[in-house]
C-alpha cells in the first residue's frame, strides 16, 4: 500500500471514529400532529437550532406544525424520521430533540438541521420553551411561562395573570402584559429589554444594567452604583416583583394604558360687535 492510499484510509478511519455524517443536499420536511387538549396542563419545547412560535386557541385540540430544514437524511423507521420526539406523559406534553454529545470531529454546523415549531395550545397551559439558536414567541397564552434562548429574540404577549420569566444571551426580550401583572424576571447580556405593563400594575421594580439607558413610564427611584446603574421603587403598592438585568442594552418599561386625549383646540376669538 503506497503512502497516498494509507493517508486516505487513515482519514476515513478518523472521520468514522469521530462520528461524522455524510451530508446531502438541503431539503425541507414537514410534520403535522394533533393531541386532545383536555388534561394537558404543561407544554415543554426543547430545541437546539430553530424557532418556537406558540399561539393560544379556543379549540379542543393542540396542533403542531414542524418544519425541518436538513442536510442529514432522516430515519424512516423512527418517529418524525428521528429529527425530534414528542411525548404526552400525564398532563405534560414534551416536544423537541434529545441532547447529544459528540466526541471527536464534528462535521458541519451542529446536527446540520434546524426545526421551526408552530403550536396552537389552550390559553391556560404553562409553557417551558428552550432553544439555543432561534426566536421564541408566545401570543395569548396566560399560564406561567418560561422562555430561554442563547442567540435569539424572546417576544411574549400575555394577559399577565401568571408569572413570566425570560432569559437570553445575545437577544432582545419583549413582553407585553395586556390586562394584569403577576410578576416577571427578564435577563439578557447583549440586548434590550422592553416590558409593557397595564396602568393598574402593582409591582416592585429591581432593574440592573451596566451599559445602556433606563427609561420607565412609571415613577421610580434611580440609585447609582459604581460600574452600573440600579433602578428600584414601588408602583401602585408594589405587590409583585419586576426584575430586569442586562449588561449591554437598554431597559424600557412602558405604560400600556390608552394614550392621553389630545389637547382641546383653542377657543375661537369673540366676534367683534358692530
Amino acid at each position: 500500500m503506497n503512502s497516498r492510499n494509507r493517508l486516505i484510509y487513515s482519514l476515513l478511519a478518523l472521520l468514522l471514529a469521530g462520528g461524522c455524517k455524510m451530508l446531502g443536499e438541503r431539503k425541507v420536511v414537514h410534520f403535522d400532529r394533533t393531541w386532545p387538549a383536555a388534561g394537558v396542563r404543561h407544554v415543554e419545547v426543547d430545541e437546539i437550532d430553530g424557532t418556537i412560535n406558540i399561539e393560544a386557541t379556543d379549540g379542543n385540540e393542540i396542533t403542531m406544525k414542524a418544519v425541518v430544514r436538513t442536510r442529514v437524511p432522516g430515519k424512516a423507521n423512527e418517529q418524525y424520521q428521528g429529527f425530534f420526539k414528542t411525548s404526552l406523559d400525564g398532563d405534560t406534553l414534551t416536544i423537541g430533540r434529545e441532547k447529544q454529545h459528540h466526541w471527536g470531529i464534528r462535521w458541519g454546523h451542529g446536527d446540520d438541521y434546524s426545526i421551526a415549531y408552530e403550536l396552537r395550545v389552550p390559553a391556560t397551559v404553562s409553557l417551558d420553551l428552550q432553544t439555543i439558536n432561534g426566536r421564541i414567541a408566545s401570543r395569548g397564552v396566560d399560564g406561567e411561562t418560561r422562555a430561554t434562548t442563547i442567540n435569539g429574540v424572546v417576544d411574549i404577549e400575555t394577559a399577565g395573570t401568571n408569572e413570566v420569566e425570560a432569559h437570553a444571551v445575545n437577544g432582545i426580550i419583549r413582553a407585553h402584559f395586556l390586562k394584569d401583572f403577576h410578576g416577571a424576571k427578564f435577563k439578557t447580556v447583549n440586548g434590550k429589554v422592553t416590558a409593557v405593563l397595564p396602568p393598574s400594575a402593582s409591582f416592585t421594580s429591581d432593574f440592573t444594567q451596566v451599559n445602556g439607558d433606563v427609561e420607565a413610564a412609571f415613577p421610580l427611584n434611580i440609585n447609582s452604583h459604581p460600574g452600573s446603574r440600579r433602578v428600584s421603587g414601588e408602583v401602585n403598592g408594589g405587590r409583585y416583583s419586576l426584575h430586569i438585568v442586562t449588561v449591554n442594552g437598554d431597559i424600557k418599561v412602558e405604560n400600556g394604558g390608552p394614550p392621553p386625549p389630545p389637547p382641546a383646540p383653542p377657543a375661537a376669538p369673540p366676534v367683534p360687535s358692530t
